[in-house]
């Protein structure tokens, strides 16, 4: 597979092919998210290294108003369960006004959690964007 391809591909499944975070959120009302979560997927953080993969591209494609920050934290420590496993959702005043904890959760429910707590609307079939 060519180079272009493989480039097309990626922005066709940032852009179309992952239909859950294909919404806008309400830019009056938060400012970003923050994910903050450990490099290692052992106590419970392999779901949101999903989310992160999978889900968070699409969110920042079709939120460029947004900041989006993710923390990774190393933890060599695989008994050391101390590392936070959150989403925070951040209101323009820059303070958190709710928090997912994504411990033990799978990418897509966390994806139904977040979509579930914060107010947004879907991005209209002829905004989507396909190359």
């Amino acid at each position: 597979m060519s180079r272009v391809s493989r480039q097309l591909k990626f922005f066709n499944k940032i852009s179309s092919t992952t239909l859950e975070p294909q919404v806008v959120l309400n830019g009056q009302k938060y400012s970003g998210l923050n994910l903050t979560f450990q490099y290692q997927n052992h106590n419970g953080h392999m779901g949101a290294r999903k989310f992160w993969r999978e889900y968070l591209p699409t969110l920042q494609f079709y939120n460029p108003q947004l900041q989006f920050q993710v923390t990774r934290v190393r933890n060599d420590n695989k008994n050391d369960a101390s590392v936070p496993c959150t989403l925070e959702i951040i209101g323009q005043e820059g303070v958190a006004v709710d928090q997912l904890d994504m411990r033990n959760k799978q990418g897509s429910q966390i994806m139904k959690e977040l979509l579930a707590k914060i107010e947004h609307t879907r991005v209209a079939e002829p905004d989507i964007v396909r190359l």
